[in-house]
């Protein structure tokens, strides 16, 4: 066979395959019956308004509870959560120290998120398949709109901080005695739990 530039470009562009035994490779599936899942993974699920479920699918993503473990530990970069909502609840006001990404899998979501310019809040209504990538440091909230859907939560990042809350949250936190304790959960003291 002749020699091309073009043809021998190939040379640049073909690798071998690392290992990966298939016991390796079943480490790393997360089957929806297996997913680990929290309705206590954040702060403002003590707040009316914010109740729902989170899946910890991939990676460790961001969460007010330690001891909440993904189904797969194993993610070099990113890390990816399942979302679902009763009608009209969702995350409070929020930000991470990395991009989130939003992927709306069935359902209709409501995403808000404050402009640090002047602070203004701006909304936007995803759709079934619709995709938004909220940068770092933005304040970011969402709510289901329909009580349905299921919401893909992709974070960037090897370990992405600590979860920031907006301070109209911690506000309302701190009313109905929601905290911290040492290792950085989320707890309600049972004296100002109003149920």
């Amino acid at each position: 066979m002749s020699h091309h530039p073009i043809l021998d470009s190939w040379n640049d562009h073909v690798a071998p395959s690392s290992p990966c035994s298939v016991e390796d490779m079943h480490q790393r599936i997360a089957r929806f019956g297996e997913i680990p899942a929290s309705q206590r993974a954040f702060a403002d699920t003590y707040l009316p308004g914010h109740e729902r479920t989170l899946y910890s699918v991939i990676g460790l993503g961001v969460t007010d509870d330690p001891h909440f473990k993904p189904k797969i530990a194993a993610a070099e970069h990113f890390h990816v959560d399942y979302i679902t909502a009763p009608v009209g609840c969702g995350a409070a006001m929020h930000h991470h120290d990395s991009e989130e990404v939003f992927v709306v899998q069935s359902g209709q979501w409501e995403v808000s998120w404050i402009d640090g310019t002047d602070g203004r809040q701006h909304t936007t209504v995803l759709n079934e398949k619709d995709t938004i990538s909220v940068p770092p440091f933005v304040h970011r909230s969402f709510k289901s709109l329909d009580g349905q859907g299921l919401l893909i939560s992709i974070l960037g990042g090897k370990k992405p901080g600590r979860v920031k809350w907006h301070e109209g949250v911690a506000q309302r936190a701190k009313s109905v005695g929601v905290g911290f304790d040492e290792h950085g959960g989320a707890i309600q003291l049972p004296t100002l739990n109003p149920t």
